[in-house]
């Protein structure tokens, strides 16, 4: 037994309740077809048959096309490289090289390589920060609508929602605006493929959004790296397999397939009662949570299968939490300075649920105070995103970094999202507060 398998066995000898993805939680029940103990006896390649990913005509073809009925899509095609390989992919069927594009800061790092990788130049709009906790929200339609009105050079709009924290934006009037300005709206769903199953659809496809990549993974019941590249605006049909060729594996795992394909017949058929399930008991939870004292973000609209808290004002940082959540066998997604972050899903059953609730009630009734982050400002951009991730880069204390150029992207967790990225100025105001985050060194252009 190597070290990683040893780890992996001691965690799950632990029975810890599963609050993080992948969505299937280890449970049998969603993978009827074949089970998980065999699991290697299923990774095969492209045999006579099995069809071949990227030139799909087959049963993974079949496959695409059921999902694709399901999310109500132009087309969907599968992912066994995660969201990663979707999101480069809607950049370069909506994007040339040397375009500009509108992104809201919070995008992934995988986003931010990608637009490196094409070329493109992003111009950042802030998301708005909740109140409460100081946290990411969601982007305003007004925002872009003025972006978008003073810079027509911009060829795309690109988001994240659901935001790690659970934030969602208002995609229905994005979408419109996005319209209006004749440029598509691009969506980093990874953590929404669920969106589609609720009582309301809130799915960016269903809101009209014109690419967005679903991690099927991080909610419902499919192997770690399934994902999907969903295509609501036909005219990208045609080239959408192409690119995803250009930067996919032609190696794609058939297990993370046979897992994507496993979860349709549960996703046709049971995941509405489920879904109700789980919003519900996550509301419970977080009924539980203010009671006890502890701080949840106030966004306007939010995924009702995330909770995201802060036991801070009851004395507890986000270790401290974490550590409190695991005495009872309780393992979150995130955890940061002061916040944990639990993602739940059909895979979490009413045990699961009932020790969370009991985690939170045990809490210590401590005193203590929530650490309210300084307002940010976007640094100046200094050298393009391309150049920058390209060049040669060291790592400087805090202090020596002072009026030189970002070689890396710098996110704390939170505020999910980054303080600075590759080109841009790591003035005093941005070096105070990273270190506000606890972060003293940064990778930095070594010209």
């Amino acid at each position: 037994m190597g070290p990683l398998t040893r780890a992996v066995a001691e965690y799950l000898e632990g029975d810890f309740s599963r609050f993080h993805t992948p969505g299937h939680k280890g449970k049998e029940r969603f993978a009827p077809h074949f089970g998980w103990g065999e699991l290697w006896r299923w990774d095969v390649t492209e045999c006579a048959g099995l069809d071949s990913l990227f030139e799909a005509s087959g049963p993974i073809r079949e496959t695409e096309r059921r999902y694709s009925r399901l999310y109500g899509t132009a087309d969907s095609l599968i992912s066994a490289g995660g969201s990663t390989l979707c999101i480069q992919a809607m950049l370069a069927l909506a994007l040339n090289p040397g375009d500009s594009l509108l992104a809201v800061r919070g995008v992934h790092v995988s986003a931010v390589h990608a637009m490196a990788l094409l070329d493109l130049h992003p111009q950042w709009v802030l998301p708005s920060i909740d109140q409460t906790t100081g946290l990411a929200g969601a982007v305003s339609p007004e925002e872009v609508e003025r972006a978008l009105a003073g810079n027509p050079h911009l060829k795309a709009v690109y988001l994240t929602s659901p935001n790690y924290f659970g934030a969602i934006s208002d995609i229905a009037t994005l979408s419109s605006v996005c319209r209006s300005f004749g440029v598509p709206l691009l969506v980093d769903n990874a953590h929404g493929a669920h969106l589609a199953f609720l009582p309301q659809n809130l799915h960016p496809i269903a809101l009209g959004a014109d690419l967005c990549c679903d991690s099927l993974h991080k909610t419902l019941p499919v192997l770690t790296g399934g994902a999907m590249l969903h295509v609501g605006n036909k005219t990208y049909v045609s080239q959408a397999r192409k690119k995803m060729a250009l930067f996919g594996s032609t190696s794609p795992s058939y297990p993370v397939m046979l897992s994507i394909d496993a979860a349709l017949s549960y996703l046709e058929k049971d995941i509405a009662a489920d879904s109700v399930r789980v919003s519900a008991a996550v509301e419970e939870i977080a009924t539980v949570a203010r009671k006890q004292g502890c701080l949840l973000p106030r966004f306007p609209l939010r995924d009702p299968w995330r909770l995201t808290l802060s036991a801070a004002p009851l004395g507890l940082d986000g270790p401290g939490l974490a550590a409190h959540l695991r005495k009872h066998r309780i393992e979150p997604e995130l955890v940061s300075d002061q916040f944990c972050v639990l993602m739940a899903s059909p895979g979490n059953d009413e045990e699961d649920f009932r020790r969370l609730a009991e985690g939170l009630r045990s809490l210590p009734r401590g005193s203590g105070r929530f650490f309210q982050p300084a307002g940010f400002t976007l640094p100046r951009q200094k050298a393009s995103l391309r150049k920058a991730v390209f060049a040669p880069s060291q790592t400087l204390p805090l202090e020596q970094a002072v009026g030189k150029v970002a070689g890396a992207m710098v996110s704390p967790c939170p505020p999910g999202m980054a303080l600075v990225v590759p080109g841009e100025e790591i003035d005093r105001r941005t070096a105070a507060l990273l270190k506000s985050y606890g972060i003293f060194s940064v990778p930095v252009l070594h010209w």
